[in-house]
């Protein structure tokens, strides 16, 4: 059985904390954690993502490339690796060091969430069945398709 890796993945700009804490396999690779976010998230993989290491300017950009990748070739973007060839371990712990790297989802809403390494405990080892696992969650998901941090804070504005 692999080693887990332990992600916590915390959605950026929200009035209250979202986020999620998980034990994944180390061979996982970035199509399968765009799922799992997905799913921790409640959401429906309606829209484009990308993995990166930095929000301006990134160095690694990891997504499904498609027809608006070339129409951006003049701002000499680092060129976009397939995520289903990409493995989390090789590029986003080793490659980049471990440090917290991001994911973009819905290029319109721009749900940004940052993605840090935790240690792995021993307790740790001792639950992984070599399955992603989620062992915390902290705060509500906000909706898909409700306008991004500023859509959803008017709609906790008016459901209040």
């Amino acid at each position: 059985m692999t080693s887990p890796l332990k992600l916590k993945i915390a959605v950026q700009n929200l009035p209250h904390k979202c986020e999620r804490t998980f034990l994944v396999p180390e061979d996982l690779n970035m199509l399968q954690l765009h799922f799992i976010i997905q799913d921790s998230f409640e959401w429906h993989n309606e829209h484009l993502f990308e993995f990166s290491d930095a929000k301006s300017r990134p160095g690694i950009r990891v997504g499904i490339p498609n027809e608006f990748d070339d129409e951006f070739d003049f701002l000499e973007r680092t060129p976009k690796q397939k995520v289903d060839e990409v493995k989390l371990k090789e590029v986003f712990l080793i490659k980049n060091q471990g440090k917290p790297f991001l994911y973009w989802y819905d290029f319109g809403d721009d749900w940004w969430h940052r993605i840090s390494f935790l240690k792995t405990s021993l307790k740790d080892m001792r639950s992984f069945e070599g399955i992603p696992l989620c062992i915390k969650a902290v705060g509500k998901c906000p909706p898909e398709n409700i306008g991004g941090p500023w859509g959803y804070s008017e709609f906790l504005e008016a459901i209040e």
